[in-house]
């Protein structure tokens, strides 16, 4: 253990550091305050106002605020394509001129042992140039009399010229005919304008 004399000598040193600590700090603090004063204080070497240092913050803020995203405004809104209609409408004017019942061969052969219990009706549409008509196609559906358990007899259907349509080889040759040959086009002339569908009718243009 040192003697008493070291210790008292470096406790005497201790004091001397502290209060010499103490007294540049309250230099500092009068710095400071002074400093306070020439930047926000009044008098005649005012440089900023504490007031305007506010104010020039509050418009920073308005600058760095998000802003909202400008709306666009359509000039123009395009128009929804219309629905296609159902070949039962479109068509739904046209006269029915013939109408051609396909029966089953089996049925043709035997008759007695079936029974008529509905039919299936399709169209497809022909012309007589200048005007369309429709064409039924009648299927009726048999069943046999003595064994329920099978199933419905139903003719085919006929092959379509244009597969998905509803043209006949008829109209087909008819539009060829007038635009490759007569060179008429489309939509022109006796009254096709308000009774012809259009070329998409058959798809072979």
């Amino acid at each position: 253990m040192p003697p008493a004399e070291q210790l008292y000598a470096a406790n005497l040193a201790l004091k001397t550091e502290v209060a010499e600590v103490r007294e540049e700090n309250a230099q500092l603090r009068v710095q400071i305050a002074w400093l306070k004063k020439r930047l926000f204080g009044p008098g005649q070497g005012e440089k900023q106002d504490r007031a305007q240092l506010l104010l020039h913050l509050a418009e920073l803020e308005k600058l760095l605020a998000p802003k909202p995203a400008p709306r666009l405004v359509v000039a123009h809104e395009r128009a929804l394509p219309r629905p296609r209609p159902e070949p039962e409408q479109l068509f739904a004017k046209l006269p029915v001129k013939e109408t051609i019942e396909i029966i089953p061969e089996a049925v043709q052969k035997d008759p007695e042992l079936y029974e008529r219990v509905g039919e299936e009706r399709t169209f497809e549409v022909d012309v007589t140039p200048p005007k369309l008509f429709k064409r039924e196609i009648v299927r009726p559906k048999f069943r046999h009399r003595l064994d329920r358990a099978r199933p419905l007899t139903l003719a085919p259907a006929p092959p379509r010229p244009a597969p998905g349509g509803y043209t006949s080889a008829g109209l087909i040759a008819w539009i060829l005919l007038a635009k490759y040959v007569d060179h008429h086009p489309f939509y022109a002339g006796n009254g096709i304008k308000r009774t012809m569908p259009g070329p998409g009718l058959c798809r072979v243009a």
